[in-house]
């Protein structure tokens, strides 16, 4: 565009425009420009424009410079000279129009607008740049929001994958529990029926032999020797203690078969009437080598203090893995107590600890109303720090080592017992210990 061109067609314009080179010469301006700069037309044409503005000439060169390198319009400000007063203001917007050549640098358009001080023009360019800012934000946000999504579902893939896991690890278990009570229930079986005829033939043998005593109350020496040496009194008696003991080790394997049938139910998810101590009887039993006194600790007592429960609809192998996963973080947190009172440099002072303050593992059972039966488990340990009470039942939250907690156990509990529409809670100290307590309902 010639500056005859410019002239026509900006002289229709009421806004000032100027043709500015980027070396600053003005080549020609329209009727409203030179009124701004209160100047003819001929006394701008050919002179520097930083002959008529305040500013520094470097500032102004600078601005033209970055106005002939873009055909988009830079925002600028120009404070134009007057004879008296601080000067006009203007708000300059200004775009190349004809790139610069070997022959000639290129020309600016420039369209000013007059303002009372250049906040205004300060202010627009920080909110040009705050509206970027606020626009890369939120483009970062949407890609942060997009992401989280991504790693929740991930996360939820991940959980599932690993409780799929737990679960058939249990369900495994109460498999090979379900093989081993089935191996031993046969042979114990045999035993436990035996024992009421071996007891009869004694009873018989032992009539017999009186009788015998009776006919024949001089026996040969060969036979008086015989008894004498068998210590047929001793026999009489001690068999009678023997049978009793067979009786009840019988009594005893049969009960242990039973919980291990019990605790074998663990891939039931079908809903019963479900005894819950028999649950908790089971688990103990699983666990009894773990409360037995060994290598890393002197011996749990266990404390029962069962109410009377009505029979409750459940899943009785879920229920059991909840008792299991409870009690094994009780023994966990008793053990972890012991070894480091064991470690202590005064030892005298630890065992005295330790005799005055055995290891303990309470459970509870009550009814709370029609409605709700509780189960509470607690161990007198060293308890759980307050402040990470609401992450324990987190997936993937564990206070133990690397390696030796999944941060699963009590998640899975917690799903457990809100699919039985039940609650879990956890009440902890350090100077009692830790306490969960279980409600659900009893409706069939």
């Amino acid at each position: 565009m010639t500056p005859e061109q410019f002239l026509k067609f900006a002289q229709v314009l009421p806004e000032p425009l100027l043709l500015v080179t980027s070396a600053g010469e003005i080549l020609a301006v329209n009727q409203p420009a030179a009124r701004l700069f209160n100047k003819t037309s001929k006394a701008l044409i050919g002179q520097c424009l930083t002959e008529f503005v305040t500013d520094s000439s470097e500032k102004v060169i600078d601005y033209l410079r970055v106005c002939s390198q873009s055909r988009q319009m830079i925002l600028g400000a120009l404070t134009i000279h007057q004879g008296q007063g601080e000067g006009i203001v203007c708000r300059s917007q200004g775009s190349v129009i004809e790139p610069r050549s070997p022959e000639s640098p290129a020309i600016n358009l420039l369209r000013l607008e007059k303002r009372t001080s250049d906040q205004f023009v300060i202010l627009n360019q920080k909110n040009h740049a705050l509206s970027k800012e606020i626009h890369q934000r939120q483009h970062i946000q949407a890609e942060l929001a997009q992401s989280n999504e991504t790693l929740k579902e991930t996360l939820l893939k991940l959980q599932n994958a690993l409780e799929v896991v737990q679960t058939e690890k249990m369900s495994g278990l109460g498999h090979l529990v379900a093989g081993i009570a089935h191996e031993i229930n046969n042979p114990i079986s045999f035993i436990y029926g035996n024992l009421t005829y071996a007891r009869e033939y004694y009873d018989d043998l032992l009539k017999l032999i009186q009788l015998y005593q009776q006919e024949y109350p001089n026996p040969s020496r060969v036979i008086q020797q015989e008894i004498k040496a068998l210590d047929l009194d001793f026999i009489r008696q001690d068999i009678k203690q023997l049978l009793h003991s067979m009786q009840t080790g019988s009594e005893r394997i049969s009960e242990i078969v039973k919980s291990l049938r019990n605790f074998s139910r663990l891939d039931e998810a079908i809903f019963k009437a479900v005894d819950i101590h028999e649950g908790l009887e089971a688990a103990l039993m699983i666990l009894q080598s773990r409360l037995n006194p060994n290598k890393r600790h002197s011996g749990i007592e266990v404390i029962k203090e069962y109410g009377e429960l009505p029979l409750i609809s459940c899943s009785a192998g879920q229920l059991n893995q909840v008792f299991m996963n409870i009690l094994n973080n009780a023994i966990d947190a008793l053990e972890e107590v012991e070894q480091v009172l064991s470690c202590s440099t005064d030892r005298r002072s630890s065992q005295e600890v330790m005799q005055n303050h055995p290891r303990r593992i309470s459970i509870r059972t009550q009814k709370l109303n029609d409605r709700y039966i509780a189960i509470f488990i607690k161990d007198n340990g060293s308890g759980i720090p307050a402040h990470i009470h609401h992450q324990i039942f987190n997936p993937f939250f564990t206070t133990k080592p690397v390696g030796k907690g999944t941060g699963l156990g009590l998640s899975i509990c917690y799903q457990i017992i809100d699919r039985h529409d039940g609650r879990i809670n956890l009440m902890s100290d350090p100077a009692w210990g830790t306490e969960f307590s279980i409600e659900l309902p009893i409706v069939y």
